[in-house]
């Protein structure tokens, strides 16, 4: 039931991410560095699900490079956030080995699952990195919750956020 309840999490925050630079273009805006990032998240978690492969790392791996040349160059937090979390992508998708698909979105690792990561492989560099990054996504969610009681109302992408860091650090967790 949990499996399930994080899969429709995951479709509605990428629609909602989807839905949001629709608005941003029909009212002719620049489309925000953070929407674009959380419909490429969500987008992969769906990929993941649908058709688990290594090779769908290079578009992440593109958007990290993009949002930590901006971060680096704007200084600015959101764009090294959104930059770590496309990097996460990198290496969920990195390590998937082609499997049958359907399981839910947010399943990884064991034996039951379509996608096998490589932070399971021998050695000492790959587990700690998952852990990081699983703390890191973990984290990012709890900040994202934080946004959620504060006063003013809650912002729409902080749900979104919250959705995908914590379906993140839920893979995460789970394939290790």
């Amino acid at each position: 039931m949990f499996e399930q309840v994080m899969t429709g999490t995951v479709i509605a925050a990428t629609v909602t991410a989807l839905v949001r630079l629709g608005i941003g273009h029909r009212n002719r805006e620049d489309p925000c560095h953070v929407d674009v990032a959380q419909l490429m998240m969500g987008l992969g978690m769906i990929a993941m699900h649908v058709t688990p492969s290594p090779l769908l790392a290079g578009p992440f791996l593109v958007l990290a490079c993009w949002l930590g040349f901006r971060a680096a160059w704007l200084r600015t937090g959101s764009h090294l956030h959104h930059a770590i979390g496309a990097l996460a992508m990198v290496y969920m998708f990195a390590g998937q080995q082609s499997g049958a698909a359907g399981a839910p979105l947010v399943t990884a690792g064991h034996h039951h699952a379509s996608v096998t990561i490589a932070a399971q492989a021998p050695g000492f560099a790959y587990p700690l990195l998952a852990w990081s990054l699983m703390a890191y996504c973990a984290l990012a969610a709890g900040f994202a919750a934080t946004d959620l009681v504060r006063t003013p109302p809650p912002r729409l992408r902080s749900l979104v956020e919250l959705a995908l860091s914590a379906a993140m650090a839920h893979m995460f967790l789970v394939m290790l």
